[in-house]
């Protein structure tokens, strides 16, 4: 998870003028134009896996990301249409087996601790070379690994990976490098797109520095 910087000037015009007109509701937006102001809000990437998400259509023809109110309608009428309310998340696993289901379709209407809003977010989260995301603070680790089950084997794997290709990519082992790779990964590329998992990579690079 990495922290998202909100903007209300990323909001689409359709969603202000849905908000203006009284009796509104959510499915009255242009959710197509909503998924496009998250993904290139987020570089891409699910707001709790870091998984990369686009708004690409799946067999049935429907998007495969989701949009995700981090205060729930059903709990908080008031910021249904608050675009600053709103997080593109990936399917989640959504028609497997209950078991594997993550950050979204795993959390529901639970309520969460953390949030990829809050610029300080990232100073909770802690990661495993072996992919591994936990948090010190027993009420992160928990949303972590129980309300968003962010250690499924699949997330697990795909953050060892980003983590050790981070390292293979360094020209020396050396503080310099290190940096350099870390600032790269912090950087959007061309296409306005983190790299999947950059946020794992990071942290273990960082750690890695202070080792030095």
């Amino acid at each position: 998870m990495r922290h998202i910087s909100k903007n209300i000037r990323n909001e689409p015009n359709s969603l202000k003028e849905v908000r203006s007109t009284p009796g509104a509701t959510f499915d009255d937006c242009d959710k197509s134009a909503i998924r496009q102001a998250l993904l290139k809000e987020q570089g891409f990437l699910c707001a709790y896996c870091m998984r990369r998400i686009s708004e690409q259509v799946d067999s049935k023809g429907k998007p495969k990301m989701k949009i995700e109110h981090y205060d729930a309608q059903s709990t908080a009428e008031d910021r249904k249409l608050n675009f600053l309310n709103m997080l593109g998340v990936c399917k989640g696993g959504e028609g497997g087996a209950a078991h594997l289901f993550h950050c979204d379709t795993a959390r529901g209407n639970t309520t969460i601790t953390v949030d990829p809003r809050n610029e300080n977010c990232e100073q909770h989260i802690k990661y495993t070379p072996a992919g591994e995301i936990y948090s010190d603070s027993p009420l992160v680790d928990e949303d972590l690994n129980v309300t968003l089950n962010l250690n499924v084997r699949r997330l697990k794997t795909g953050r060892s990976a980003a983590i050790q290709e981070a390292k293979q990519s360094l020209k020396a082992y050396n503080a310099g490098e290190i940096q350099r790779q870390i600032k790269k990964l912090e950087r959007l590329n061309k296409k306005g797109q983190y790299t999947e998992y950059c946020q794992a990579a990071i942290y273990i690079l960082r750690k890695k520095l202070r080792q030095l």
